[in-house]
Parts: structure tokens; sequence; C-alpha cells
């Protein structure tokens, strides 16, 4: 039997809004926001959202392009 060797990909860490809130220092109510406003991206799944981490370094340093071409980032 031939197998087919693929490299590992190392699994990206995914966070809750409880703690997207509390690696960004802000309230579980405004990721909320940025979410459901698109300036922050996130995959809801049923009901719950899930955020990568790689989204939230991205965010803040402002690379993040979600819903159109020139989304503003919000102050922090």
């Amino acid at each position: 039997m031939k197998t087919l060797e693929q490299p590992v990909a190392s699994p990206k860490k995914i966070l809750t809004v409880p703690q997207a809130a509390e690696r960004l220092q802000v309230s579980e109510r405004t990721v909320y926001g940025w979410l459901r406003d698109g300036k922050l991206p996130g995959r809801k799944i049923g009901k719950v959202w899930r955020l990568s981490d790689d989204a939230i370094v991205d965010f803040l340093r402002g690379d993040v392009i979600v819903n159109g071409p020139n989304v503003s980032s919000p102050r922090l």
C-alpha cells in the first residue's frame, strides 16, 4: 500500500470572544460589535463566534481588510 507523506500543518490557535476580548483588552461587547460590523474577522459556528489568533494579530497591526477595500481600524 502506497502512502503519501504530507507536511503536518501546525494548528492555529482559535479564540472565543472572551479570550479575544482579554487579548485585545476590551470588553466582550466591543468584540461582538467589531465582529458584527465586519471590522474584526471571525466565524460564527452555530451560535458561537470563533476568531483565529492570527486574525487578532493582523487586526492589531491594521492589516485586516474585511467587507470592502478600506475598512478603518477602530481606535483602541
